[in-house]
C-alpha cells in the first residue's frame, strides 16, 4: 500500500472518514448510528480488514483512548469490492 502523508496540521485527526497511520498500522475512523440516535466511533484496521472491539461516545473520546503522538494523517484510496444480488466473481 502506498502511503502519502498529508499536512502537518493533525488538530483535527480524528474525524470520521479520515484514514491514521499508528505504528505502521492504517486505519479508517468510523461512524455507527445506534438505534438510541446517538453515534459510536470506532476504527477499521484497513491492513487486515478487522473492526476495533471497542466503540467510543464521542471522537475525543476515540482520540483519547486509542490515540499516540505518532499517529499521522495519510491519503488514501479504498477500493471496495462487493457481488450484487449473491452473484460470483467471473
Amino acid at each position: 500500500m502506498k502511503i502519502e502523508y498529508r499536512s502537518k496540521d493533525y488538530r483535527n485527526i480524528y474525524k470520521v472518514g479520515n484514514v491514521i497511520e499508528s505504528d505502521g498500522v492504517v486505519y479508517l475512523v468510523c461512524q455507527k448510528a445506534a438505534s438510541n440516535g446517538y453515534a459510536k466511533y470506532f476504527l477499521i484496521n484497513l491492513c487486515t480488514a478487522t473492526v476495533s472491539l471497542e466503540m467510543y461516545e464521542s471522537l475525543e473520546g476515540l482520540a483519547q483512548a486509542a490515540g499516540s503522538e505518532d499517529d499521522t494523517l495519510v491519503k488514501a484510496k479504498l477500493i471496495v469490492d462487493y457481488k450484487i444480488d449473491g452473484g460470483t466473481e467471473r
